[in-house]
């Protein structure tokens, strides 16, 4: 198996595994779409693999179960809304107390580590100075700023840099997507993992289908876009990531539209929809635009922070009339 992103970091990584001198912590710092959300997981599934020879094999039972997100000795922390708190962190101790069920070692990846609460990275420091058993931690995040620096000093760091689009798209080509779609994919995840993630999930043609709906009900005044997302979205009981998806890719859209407005027909992510693009290009001003991407992500914002989802996707459609 290859690293999912070639480069220093995985050299850096691959080295210690194959010596077998593996930091107890570690800092991957780099925007989204840098890899380093895939190449956590790719080394924290080389860690717990059991061969004998090149890790991960990724067909020992190990191995399968991280790939299944099953795996008892690999733990994965994401903000509780828009922060990692305290009780997070004790309920991480507390399942790493125990004795590895089935490995040597035991990993936890901590995600967007830097909106960890003062009281979270105090508790956290704790555990990295004084693990209760043999534990790999792998700490996410953009930038260096926001993490304390007692933490930062006990983590070995490793930088990533942001994959190029192309680099992705033809990624997503070689899996056997269609390039109009991985060209838009690469644009509105710049990451292959996240681009595959989200190509693979159950309602992702659904997902864009909903998108250009939405997008020529509210430019033609046609259809009742209140109506649509009552009987796509809340009816079908949507996951969070599922909406949190559909508004990055109306807020791509509406980018597309913007960027066709200013004759910039080629910085489109969608080649196939220019037609459309140049349509609703006309129906708006290029400050009802911005003001309309800004009301989308304003929305995702706010549903991150645990906003009531049917009430705040109606009152986004509203604003977005109202421009």
């Amino acid at each position: 198996m290859t690293w999912p992103v070639p480069g220093p970091a995985s050299d850096m990584l691959a080295r210690s595994l194959h010596t077998g001198r593996l930091a107890h912590a570690y800092l991957f710092l780099g925007s989204e779409g840098s890899g380093q959300v895939e190449t956590a997981q790719y080394f924290a599934k080389s860690i717990l693999c059991t061969s004998a020879g090149e890790r991960p094999c990724g067909v020992c039972s190990q191995c399968r179960r991280v790939e299944s997100h099953n795996h008892p000795d690999l733990i994965t922390l994401e903000p509780d809304g828009n922060a990692i708190k305290i009780a997070q962190v004790r309920e991480l101790q507390k399942a790493f107390s125990r004795k590895a069920m089935e490995n040597a070692s035991k990993v936890y990846i901590i995600h967007h580590a830097d909106k960890m609460t003062v009281e979270a990275a105090n508790a956290l420091l704790k555990f990295l100075e004084e693990p209760t058993t043999p534990v790999v931690a792998i700490l996410l995040a953009d930038s260096k700023a926001k993490l304390l620096p007692t933490v930062i000093s006990r983590c070995m760091l490793i930088a990533f840099e942001r994959r190029p689009i192309r680099q992705v798209e033809d990624l997503l080509v070689a899996d056997g997507v269609s390039s109009t779609r991985a060209k838009f994919l690469a644009y509105l995840k710049q990451s292959y993992g996240a681009a595959k993630e989200f190509a693979s999930q159950e309602r992702f043609a659904e997902i864009l289908s909903l998108m250009v709906q939405l997008s020529e009900e509210l430019a033609t005044r046609r259809g009742n876009p209140l109506f649509t997302i009552q009987e796509k979205v809340i009816k079908p009981s949507w996951q969070g990531a599922e909406v949190d998806a559909l508004l990055d890719c109306l807020a791509w859209w509406y980018r597309d539209v913007l960027h066709v407005s200013l004759g910039l027909d080629t910085a489109v992510a969608a080649d196939s929809q220019l037609d459309k693009y140049r349509s609703q290009a006309a129906q708006y001003r290029t400050d009802q635009l911005v003001e309309m991407i800004e009301i989308i992500l304003t929305t995702k914002k706010r549903l991150q922070g645990n906003a009531n989802v049917q009430l705040t996707l109606e009152q986004m459609i509203l604003r977005l009339q109202g421009v």
